[in-house]
C-alpha cells in the first residue's frame, strides 16, 4: 500500500533542501530561458484572436508565482461579454516577464515544481535548462497512473562541474564548497581565492550582461557598484578581497613566498562571503515590489472599454 506522502502532490521544500539552495545562484540567462517557455505557453493561438485565453493562462502563471512569493492574488474580471480591457493584457505581459526574475532560488524551485505539477511546463525542458547552467537542483516526475507527483533532487556540490569564470556564471554553491574545504584544510590562500571567485560570480549575476562574462571583477566593478544595492562599505570590502586575491601568495598566482592570511581572517572571510551572497539576493527581491501593482484594478482606473 502506498504511503500517504506518496499520494500527495508537491507541497514544499524540506528544510535541508531549502538550506542547500540558499547559496545557489540561478543565472539570469537561465531565468530568461524559463521566461521564454512561459511566453510560449501563453501565446495567442488560432481561435483566440482577442487573446482572452492567453490572458487566462498568464493570470494562472502569475498567481501561482505570487502564492509562493507571498504577493497578492490578482482576480481577473472581464466585461459583460467576456472581453478584457487592453490594460489587463499590458499589465499581465509585464508581470509575466518578472515572475522568473524575482524569486530566490528556493522560491524559484517551488514555483517551477508547482508549474510542473499542474502540467504547465515540461520537466525535460526545465531540467535541460538547469543542467546547461550547472544549477544545483533537478525535478523528478514520480507520478503513477493515478497521481501526479513532482519531486526535487538537490545536486551534490561535488558533482557540479568545476566553475569556469571565463564563461557563464558558475554555481556559487560549488565555489562555497571549495572555500569551506580550503578552510577545513587550513589552506587560507585557497579560502581567499574561492571567496574572490564567489564575489566575482555574484557581481556578474547582478550585472546581467554578457559583455562582462569574460572580464575580471576589476574591469566592471564600477558598473556593478552602481547597480548593486549593497552598502558602500560592503562593496569596498568586496573590492579589497579582489585586490588581495591578486596580491596574496598562492591565492591568485604561484609564489615562493608564504601566504599571509591567518586563521581568523580566513574564518571571517568565509562567513562574510556567504552573507554577502544572501544579502545581495535579498535586496534584489525587495527592489521590485509587486504589491503596489498586484491589486485588482477597477474599470474606472483603466478607463472605458473601446469595442
Amino acid at each position: 500500500m502506498a504511503r500517504y506522502n506518496d499520494l500527495m502532490p508537491f507541497m514544499r521544500l524540506n528544510e535541508k533542501q531549502r538550506q542547500a539552495l540558499e547559496l545557489e545562484v540561478v543565472p539570469s540567462e537561465a531565468r530568461l530561458e524559463l521566461t521564454r517557455i512561459i511566453r510560449d505557453r501563453c501565446q495567442v493561438v488560432h481561435g483566440d484572436e482577442d487573446g482572452g485565453i492567453a490572458l487566462l493562462r498568464e493570470n494562472e502563471f502569475i498567481n501561482i508565482a505570487n502564492q509562493v512569493l507571498g504577493k497578492p492574488i490578482y482576480t481577473l474580471e472581464g466585461g459583460d461579454w467576456g472581453e478584457y480591457h487592453p490594460a489587463e493584457h499590458a499589465w499581465h505581459h509585464g508581470q509575466r516577464e518578472l515572475i522568473m526574475r524575482l524569486p530566490t532560488t528556493s522560491q524559484l524551485a517551488e514555483i517551477l515544481a508547482d508549474y510542473l505539477q499542474r502540467g504547465m511546463m515540461n520537466g525535460t525542458q526545465v531540467n535541460a535548462i538547469l543542467t546547461d547552467y550547472n544549477c544545483g537542483f533537478r525535478f523528478n516526475d514520480i507520478s503513477d497512473n493515478e497521481f501526479v507527483n513532482i519531486d526535487i533532487t538537490i545536486v551534490a556540490p561535488d558533482s557540479i562541474p568545476d566553475a569556469d569564470l571565463t564563461k557563464d556564471h558558475p554555481n556559487v554553491r560549488k565555489l562555497v564548497l571549495r572555500m569551506e574545504t580550503a578552510l577545513s584544510t587550513q589552506d587560507f590562500a585557497g579560502v581567499l581565492h574561492a571567496s574572490a571567485s564567489i564575489l566575482e560570480t555574484l557581481a556578474k549575476d547582478v550585472m546581467q550582461s554578457s559583455t562582462v562574462n569574460d572580464q575580471p571583477l576589476g574591469a566592471f566593478f564600477a558598473g556593478y557598484r552602481k547597480k548593486s544595492l549593497l552598502p558602500e562599505p560592503v562593496l569596498d570590502y568586496m573590492m579589497e578581497v579582489y585586490k588581495a586575491r591578486n596580491k596574496e601568495p598562492l591565492a591568485g598566482h604561484g609564489s615562493l613566498t608564504l601566504p599571509t592570511v591567518d586563521t581568523v581572517q580566513a574564518v571571517v572571510l568565509c562567513e562574510l562571503t556567504k552573507s554577502i551572497v544572501r544579502i545581495e539576493r535579498s535586496l534584489a527581491e525587495q527592489a521590485i515590489d509587486l504589491s503596489k501593482t498586484a491589486t485588482t484594478k477597477t474599470a474606472a482606473s483603466m478607463g472605458p472599454l473601446t469595442v
